[in-house]
């Protein structure tokens, strides 16, 4: 038989492989996450009919004589470059922007991906599409991320521990041009009245009974033009309960200051009221037993000539523990510094305060070095989890295994496992997963060349068929 025939006949087996590989690739055009593959030939040995001489007896050397006898696949390459961005907008869709793959699991079985189009389940695991979990290092109550590669658990159950205010924060403006209520004839007894019998209300703030019989407090009209503000804010106890706390400035008689040099300071008092669910209010007192415990009970602060706080920077308050079921008495302090009085609307309100109830998950994100941050419906976030990723000294080397997944291989060494963004790994797309990096000009032009490759050889083949034809026809 002629060896032409037998090489064609290899030359056809290796175009044909090429023709797969290629077909693959443009049926994976769309695919996330998908990797192009090549295929490259070689020979696959040659015959040899004469050595090489060398040169002697005034002769030069000679050539050797040989014929190759058809080809071979020499290499199927995977192309582990990154694909196009195709933004989603869907928070569980991720795409790594650079070196890495995505470390998921079936029970034991590690495998890695760089197709990030994952969802939750219905207990909350991050999964692929196929249901294998992602995995990452979760973070305790705390938010504080375990050593440990585990599965990421994203539930709604997740809850957020309640945590008691220690500290409210004041900021904004009294109004200087408040009325004194010294300049009042006459001026007022006091500054809450603290019975209902007296027939002529003397005070700034007098009680009333509503008809449901709740005391509540309110401004004397006859005094109204004395305060500067009211505000009412929160606070919380140590099971997150709500507790309102309702405070007034008045402006009350000038302090004089010795000095040197000698000055006058104006003058605020602060009124404080626990205000209940139904209404009832309870001012301050210095008695222990009270709901709301303030010394002195009437808090005051001093502005200079130039607006700003002199004294009375800080006051306490108590809320007595029968008023936070079960809770227990709780204690906080308010940061008064930053509060000016100029010519101007009063604004003074509480910015700021560090407590808060207790909350449930009602959303989350993921950052761009795969921090996984919950969102609670107490305002709070706290860090859930992170997602690992995992890198090879030869990506090449890994083997595909379906599903867009591959495993580990003797050449492609073992994992190195890091987070986005950090010792060589790629940061996150949050939003975004990695399209196929198949080129389809590139494809379409390799199949051309494949089939004029696949078509010569056929016709290798068919002309040492004629040939093998004519030394058969010789015997005629």
């Amino acid at each position: 038989m002629m060896r032409s025939m037998f090489s064609a006949v290899s030359g056809l087996r290796a175009h044909q492989t090429r023709m797969d590989v290629i077909g693959n690739n443009i049926a994976n055009v769309n695919t996330i996450g998908f990797k192009g593959s090549r295929v490259t030939f070689q020979e696959v040995f040659s015959q040899t009919l004469k050595g090489a001489g060398s040169p002697q007896d005034g002769k030069g050397g000679t050539n050797p004589h040989q014929v190759g006898l058809g080809i071979n696949v020499s290499s199927m390459d995977t192309f582990h470059i990154r694909g196009a961005v195709e933004r989603t907008d869907y928070n569980t869709d991720l795409m790594i922007n650079g070196d890495g793959f995505f470390i998921v699991a079936d029970g034991n079985n590690r495998s890695y991906t760089r197709a990030g189009n994952f969802a939750l389940d219905t207990d909350g695991n991050l999964v692929t599409a196929e249901g294998y979990k992602v995995l990452g290092y979760m973070a305790d109550e705390n938010g504080v991320l375990k050593s440990t590669l585990e599965g990421l658990v994203i539930s709604k159950a997740t809850s957020f521990d309640a945590k008691v205010t220690e500290n409210a924060w004041f900021e904004g403006n009294l109004n200087s041009e408040t009325k004194r209520t010294s300049d009042y004839i006459p001026p007022p007894a006091d500054i809450i009245q603290s019975t209902t019998t007296a027939p002529i209300p003397t005070s700034v703030y007098v009680q009333k009974t509503n008809a449901n019989g709740k005391i509540y407090y309110e401004i004397n009209p006859d005094f109204e033009d004395a305060v500067a503000r009211e505000t009412t804010f929160q606070v919380y106890d140590k099971l997150g309960g709500v507790h309102q706390i309702k405070q007034a400035y008045i402006k009350v008689e000038d302090v004089t200051v010795t000095g040197p040099p000698a000055s006058t300071n104006s003058q605020y008092q602060i009124a404080t009221f626990y205000v209940k669910a139904d209404g009832t209010m309870h001012p301050a007192s210095t008695a222990a037993a009270d709901p709301l415990v303030s010394t002195p009970a009437i808090h005051s602060v001093q502005f200079n000539n130039n607006g700003k706080l002199v004294t009375g920077g800080t006051m306490s308050l108590q809320v007595n523990a029968a008023l936070t079921n079960g809770a227990g008495a709780f204690t906080f302090d308010i940061d008064l510094s930053k509060l000016t009085m100029f010519a101007n609307t009063s604004t003074a309100s509480a910015t700021k305060t560090d407590g808060y109830k207790q909350g449930t998950l009602e959303d989350f994100t993921i950052g761009p070095t795969g921090e996984i941050y919950g969102i609670f419906d107490n305002n709070q976030s706290k860090v859930l989890g992170q997602i690992a990723l995992a890198n090879f000294k030869n990506p090449a080397g890994l083997e595909k295994t379906g599903g867009n997944m591959y495993r580990v291989t003797s050449n492609s060494g073992q994992p190195i496992i890091g987070v986005p963004g950090g010792g060589g790994f790629g940061n996150l797309n949050p939003g975004a997963v990695e399209m196929s990096n198949v080129d389809l000009s590139r494809e379409f032009t390799n199949m051309i060349t494949t089939q004029r490759g696949f078509q010569a050889n056929s016709r290798i083949i068919t002309t040492s068929d004629e040939m093998l034809q004519e030394v058969v026809n010789m015997k005629r």
